[in-house]
């Protein structure tokens, strides 16, 4: 309701000198469709619909989205609260002020953005199975490459080869405007997965 945001809190008390009085269609749920039948019911209103018997509604609209209809009506709603975001990916990137050159000073900038996003996956409690590593040239040509691990990991020398990976995939003497990684295939932090493997592990791999 309210700009820039569009977002009003209500109390339940306020519903009825609030609500009720605005037309039908600003339910969420209510399509031209569904407005259009509501109408020939004589339902113009959030109002109007709120005192529309149950029975009828669901008669019209059947049992699941006719209560629907009469309950959102009365600002009732038993759909629960996802207080918890679950992040799809952890990224970063630089831009520089003035184009580099040279894979030592390429490579020097890629570990730097490999620590800070691997730091901000293990803050969140994520293990990464994806590394992705994006480059823009002087160009503004983009360039992207990624690397799938057999399994996730947080260890710092296993995400930064596999970095470095994508990096020699993208092999360009071009100047780079931007580079950027991406960490993804999240899976929540086990310690005991997130370390390096034993030399002994890794040969027998």
């Amino acid at each position: 309701m309210n700009k820039p945001d569009g977002l009003t809190v209500i109390a339940e008390g306020d519903i009825a000198d609030k609500v009720w009085p605005l037309p039908v269609r600003k339910l969420l749920g209510v399509g031209p469709k569904t407005e259009a039948r509501l109408t020939t019911l004589g339902v113009t209103t959030i109002g109007a619909l709120a005192a529309t018997p149950l029975p009828t509604l669901q008669h019209n609209f059947g049992e699941a989205h006719g209560r629907y209809l009469h309950e959102a009506a009365q600002g009732i709603d038993e759909t629960p609260l996802i207080t918890a975001w679950e992040p799809h990916s952890f990224g970063r990137q630089i831009t520089f002020q003035k184009d580099i050159i040279g894979t030592r000073m390429i490579a020097k900038q890629l570990n730097t953005l490999v620590e800070t996003v691997l730091d901000d996956a293990r803050e969140g409690g994520y293990l990464a199975k994806t590394v992705t590593v994006r480059i823009r040239f002087s160009d503004f040509k983009t360039l992207s490459r990624q690397v799938t691990l057999p399994r996730p990991s947080s260890a710092r020398r296993t995400i930064a080869r596999t970095a470095r990976e994508c990096l020699k995939r993208i092999a360009s003497v071009k100047k780079v405007r931007l580079i950027g990684v991406r960490l993804s295939g999240l899976a929540p932090l086990d310690h005991r997965m997130g370390h390096e493997p034993s030399p002994v592990a890794a040969s027998a791999a």
